[in-house]
């Protein structure tokens, strides 16, 4: 994951492709900043982890007129996550089309960023620790693909201690579950659930979840027996998911420099929307660049004559191309169906 691929332009015209705003139907002046301008600024943000003055002075650079510093604060905390989560199912969907692979299985697990202060913890010790709230928790599903790539499908953010099996609950409603009919889903022992494997199965997935026992009490249940063996079988494959959140802490970071629960969630959220973004960005460059250098070759075949230049347009020419063209119709045959 290179965060260079994604400048705030490119974010926007994925983000203005891939959902629809709804007319503002609401009593009260109309909006002079759409959500979907808002939302670029806030994934921006948490890409650059940026403060709120740094993001918009960058952010004029490019559009020209931005909002207030205050404006934009606001309309961050007001913005739903729903916007958020809809973004991010709708690139998944994009990259599951333009892919055309099928997912193997689903994995999940639960991560945490923190916010606010950090230097509190270098204080506290023991217990103390544990009573601090200044972190969030998110809980994504990820879909691996039979060519080893991780798609996000959905994600449900919490408090600080939240309960990660009712956040798992929340992410299955976003899923599609058409996509993922009879594959499994790995888990660890912190959803071994008789409720989970139950809605696991209304959904046509196969649990896989890692069950609890001891050496006095066994397996008894029919559906914890079945997602045991499931377990010993695909189980291995759980480390994905934390190379994933190994990977986008790495390049986004771990801390949000904000101040509000609310917003840290969205920027939870937001982190894994950046990852599809860049899975999309990523697929643009393999599948489109490629064809256009067949093509040009075909009708300049001196160029095949010279590996140098061979070398130059299959490479280096690629970022230029795109920085030079100024992206023309960027993801024109991504962002369609």
């Amino acid at each position: 994951m290179r965060r260079s691929k994604l400048n705030l332009e490119t974010i926007y015209k994925i983000t203005r492709a891939a959902i629809k705003e709804k007319p503002f139907i609401t009593r009260g002046r109309p909006r002079t900043y759409s959500d979907i301008l808002i939302l670029t600024l806030l994934l921006y943000q948490t890409l650059k982890n940026l403060s709120y003055r740094e993001t918009l002075e960058e952010a004029f650079n490019t559009f020209g007129k931005v909002p207030a510093l205050s404006t934009y604060h606001y309309r961050v905390s007001k913005l739903p996550e729903k916007l958020l989560k809809t973004l991010l199912q709708e690139l998944a969907k994009k990259l599951f089309n333009k892919q055309g692979n099928q997912a193997l299985f689903l994995i999940t697990d639960g991560t945490g960023f923190s916010y606010h202060d950090l230097y509190p913890l270098k204080l506290l010790r023991g217990l103390e620790v544990k009573n601090v709230k200044a972190h969030i928790r998110i809980v994504p599903i990820i879909a691996v693909t039979s060519s080893g790539r991780r798609i996000v499908t959905s994600a449900e953010a919490g408090g600080s201690y939240a309960s990660e099996v009712k956040l798992f609950m929340g992410a299955l409603k976003e899923i599609e579950p058409s996509l993922f009919k009879g594959i499994p889903l790995i888990a660890d022992k912190c959803y071994d659930s008789i409720k989970v494997m139950k809605r696991l199965r209304e959904l046509k997935i196969r649990p896989a979840i890692r069950v609890k026992e001891t050496y006095r009490m066994g397996v008894k249940h029919y559906l914890r027996k079945r997602s045991k063996v499931l377990w010993d079988k695909w189980g291995e494959n759980r480390y994905l998911i934390e190379s994933l959140f190994g990977t986008i802490k790495s390049k986004i970071g771990s801390h949000f420099k904000v101040k509000q629960e609310n917003i840290a969630q969205k920027m939870g959220l937001a982190s894994f929307v950046l990852y599809n973004m860049f899975l999309l960005a990523s697929l643009f460059y393999v599948l489109f660049f490629p064809v256009v250098f067949e093509r040009f070759s075909q009708k300049l075949m001196f160029v095949r004559n010279f590996p140098v230049l061979v070398g130059i347009f299959r490479t280096a020419s690629v970022g230029f191309l795109t920085r030079g063209f100024g992206n023309i119709k960027l993801f024109i045959g991504l962002v369609r169906p």
